[in-house]
């Protein structure tokens, strides 16, 4: 290897690298350039004419790379991105549960207006309470054999592509979240195996999204 005069200029760790390439070629690999994630907005539009869509609705990425979902609706109009395997996983807002007579449910606010709604039951040991769905509202992934596990606000999430269910939670727009709420305003998947996924937006059905991984 043979260094001009020009060579003076060159760094300690600059010479040190080239002599590694010329004794041991193949030894140093380029790095490929990060990919930035893409984003899909879930609504927008305006105070009077809120968007009811995914932008883009559909969406293009290679294994490994990432999507970032948020909601830039100047209102507080929430969204969700969900993935089903099947239309059963569909999570409604509201959920029935039977628990027993001797149950009492007291508010933590005294003296708050409210009182849990209790339909007829067929038991009378029992009785039927409905309530809201933590797996409509709150970020959650169930897996092929039913594990359900609750992930983070604003969550960062690999997917296998076995998933049963996957779901965001409801994103609201920055600083838009009802109080005493999570403020969940965007959610981050990584997609690990080549395949078409759709998916909808739980508050709105009618919304849809596809990602095609390749």
């Amino acid at each position: 290897m043979h260094l001009t005069r020009t060579s003076k200029f060159l760094t300690a760790p600059i010479i040190v690298t080239l002599i590694i390439m010329v004794l041991y070629p193949g030894q140093i690999q380029a790095q490929p350039d990060s990919v930035t994630p893409k984003v899909v907005h879930a609504g927008g539009g305006n105070a009077t004419s809120p968007i009811i869509n995914f932008v883009p609705q559909q969406v293009g990425i290679k294994v490994g790379e990432s999507i970032i979902w948020d909601n830039p609706t100047p209102v507080a109009e929430p969204h969700s991105v969900t993935f089903m395997k099947d239309k059963k996983f569909f999570a409604d807002f509201v959920a029935p549960f039977i628990v027993t007579n001797s149950t009492e449910f007291q508010s933590p606010q005294h003296g708050s207006n409210t009182e849990p709604i209790i339909v007829p039951s067929q038991s009378a040991d029992s009785k039927v309470v409905l309530t809201v769905n933590a797996r409509a509202f709150n970020p959650v992934t169930i897996d092929s054999k039913g594990n359900a596990t609750y992930l983070p606000p604003n969550s960062q999430y690999s997917m296998d592509g076995t998933e049963s269910y996957i779901n965001s939670g409801w994103l609201w727009p920055n600083e838009l979240a009802p109080p005493g709420g999570p403020a969940i305003n965007n959610f981050t998947m990584t997609f690990e195996k080549a395949g078409t996924y759709s998916y909808v937006c739980n508050v709105h059905p009618w919304m849809t999204g596809l990602v095609t991984v390749n």
